[in-house]
This record gives structure tokens, sequence and C-alpha cells, in this order.
């Protein structure tokens, strides 16, 4: 523990000069009591003085709960936990640029009408926890100690000290890799067709991307599509019977050893994508929608150290079926498992599960409580 706190302190010195001319701000309601704790953050001038701003204040929060990432695994999450008394704190980096908030119209959301964008559904839970008494902060987290019954959650603005650590950071995906990708991302470019493939009815679309979640995502689209442009490098291998059974399909047209070069669009969003076959000159494929499948997402666990949890072999981290790590008192929810399903209601789910095992293991109990009663 106390190598972990001088590993963090390190690492503020960098920013000591930023937390001098700011103060923490503590955003939503504090149900974790807190106190200001002065740290010193500057290096010594020649003689012993210390730079000026050195001090700065630190603070430090403790809770029964907290939980690092604010998307819709980690709302959920909070939700429960803070119906249940437990003192519960989100850490979020950044609410604009999960999967959700990125995500233009949610139509398989239960109970949800299909006009709602993903940042509003997210703003919609993240308000419902914080009415339950969820302390929502915007930081970024650099260290985690998850030893000890204490775990410890460092941001370059506070200490925070819980009896439960939940990792709901979600996946990073991969830079945009071709022209006009970014600036279309929500307006026609998707990654995930089973979220967004029934908003393109009748509609012709590309797909871009040779390996399993490619096809698999193809083969959804068909149903909605008029036709779908499944953009490839090579040609699929003669054994890859699920590639094949794709290119026979009649709404398929299948672009083999293809380039693909730029996203085209207006105002009004994807009008068409650029591609170069093998040998051939550009052309411009008219089409409403792009999906891109080039190398999958990445769980975000940059700020976990070695051997602080156990990791599967495809990068997500290992969890069992109440979303516990191997370490006690920790779990792992939403995508940073690497789960196949990434759909908000699977994140929200994961959310309430290890919610309410948090709140059996909190409380001693051998068996999760079905339901909590409150007062109104």
């Amino acid at each position: 523990m106390g190598k972990m706190l001088l590993l963090a302190l390190g690492a503020l010195a960098g920013v000591a000069s930023a937390l001098v001319a700011r103060p923490p701000a503590s955003l939503g309601g504090a149900r974790g009591s807190s106190r200001r704790l002065r740290q010193s953050c500057g290096r010594r001038r020649p003689g012993g003085a210390r730079r000026p701003g050195a001090l700065s204040m630190m603070e430090e929060v403790e809770c029964d709960v907290v939980i690092v990432g604010g998307g819709p695994a980690g709302c959920t999450c909070a939700l429960y936990t803070s119906r249940a008394d437990l003192k519960t704190v989100i850490v979020d980096k950044n609410p604009a640029v999960g999967a959700l908030a990125i995500t233009s119209h949610i139509a398989n959301y239960p109970g949800v009408d299909k006009s709602m964008t993903g940042t509003e559904l997210l703003d919609q839970m993240r308000d419902q926890a914080v009415s339950y008494g969820t302390d929502y902060r915007r930081a970024q987290v650099f260290m985690v100690d998850t030893d000890g019954e204490f775990k410890m959650v460092y941001t370059p603005d506070a200490t925070i000290k819980a009896r439960a650590l939940v990792l709901a950071t979600g996946a990073m995906g991969r830079p945009p890799s071709f022209a006009g990708e970014g600036e279309y991302l929500g307006r026609g470019v998707s990654y995930c067709a089973t979220c967004d493939g029934a908003f393109y009815r009748e509609s012709e679309v590309a797909v871009v991307g040779t390996h399993t979640d490619a096809i698999e995502e193809a083969t959804f689209l068909t149903k909605f599509a008029s036709t779908v442009h499944w953009i490839t490098s090579n040609e699929p291998k003669e054994d890859d019977a699920e590639a094949w059974e794709l290119i026979g399909l009649d709404n398929v047209k299948h672009w083999p050893r293809t380039a693909m070069k730029a996203v085209e669009g207006d105002a009004s969003g994807v009008t068409g994508v650029t591609i170069k076959p093998r040998g051939e000159d550009e052309l411009l494929l008219p089409v409403e929608g792009c999906f891109i499948y080039m190398s999958g997402s990445k769980p975000i666990t940059d700020f976990l150290q070695t051997g602080q949890v156990e990791f599967r072999d495809d990068g997500g981290v290992a969890v069992d079926d109440n979303m516990a790590t191997s370490m006690p008192g920790v779990y792992a929810i939403g995508d940073i498992r690497n789960t196949p399903f990434k759909q908000v209601v699977v994140a929200a789910s994961d959310g309430c599960i290890a919610a309410m095992d948090i709140d059996r293991y909190l409380k001693g109990r051998n068996k999760v409580r079905v339901d909590w009663v409150h007062d109104t």
C-alpha cells in the first residue's frame, strides 16, 4: 500500500502546477465523506526551497463502492449500489467518448424510442444514479491499488478509498483508418450492425473487413439492406464456409482484392465510399451506411498493474458469473470483459449483477438479496 502511494504521488509531480491553478472539483451529490489533504508534489530548488505552487490540495474520499467508468455498465451498477444504501462514487474520464455516447440512434434498448440518441440515454442513466446519491466525478484514473480490504483509486485531484472496486472503463476502438471515417462516425459510419442495421432497410451499405466479425455482421445486414457491398483485401480462404456462404447470397456484392480509400458524405451523412480494386482505377460506390471491422477493440486496462487481476487470452478481464475478478472485492463489467455481445442492455445487465453481488459481499451475506425495497 505504501509503495503504491509513493508511486501515485510521483506520478502526480508532472501535474502539480495544474492542480495548484484549479482546486479539485466535486461533481454530483457527495454521499462519500471527504476531507482535504495537503499533499506536496513539487521539486525542491537548490537550497531546499520549493518552487512556487509546489503545494496542492488533494482530496481524500472514502466510500463503499468506487466505479471507474461512467458508461451504461458503470451507471447501472451505481444506480443499484446507491439504492442499496452503499456510498458510491463514479470516476469517469469523459462521458462523450464511449461507444454509447457516439451512437446516433437507439433502437434496441427496451422501452426507448428510436429517436433517442446514445448521449441522451447515457445522460438519463447518469442522472438517475445521481438522483439516488451517486457521487459522479469527471477525472482521469492513472492508478489503482487492489490489495487489502480497502481499494484505492488515484486521480490527479483525489485519492478514493473504497471497500469494493468496479472496473467499467469499456474498450477502445482502433483509430480511424480511412478518410472520412471519423467525420461520419455515428452519421452513417458504424462498428455495430446489430445496433444500427435496422436503420438501413432497403438501402445499400458497405462492409469493410475480412475477419469473423465482418462476415457475421455482413450476414446480419443482408436481412435489411437491399445490397451489401463486402470489401476485402483478398479472396476468402477455400475452407472458410461462412465467407463463401455470405458471397453466395443474392443481395451481396463481393469486392475482393479491393482497397478501401475513403468515406464520402455531406451534411446528411454518408453518401458513398471510394474504393480501388487491384489493377483498376478508383471508383465511388453510392451507399448510405459503412460498417468497418478492421481490428476489433481493446479493453481499456492501462491503469492496471501486472498481477492486480487475471486476464483472459483475448485481453478481457476474467470474471465469474457474478462479475467478480480474481481479486476479492474487485469487479469488472461491460466491454472491459471483451464480451462478444457489445450491447447496451448487456452492459447494463453486467452492472446490475455486479451491484447485487457487491451488496452481498459488503454486508456479509451468503446469498444475493433478490430485491431491495425502499421507502419513497
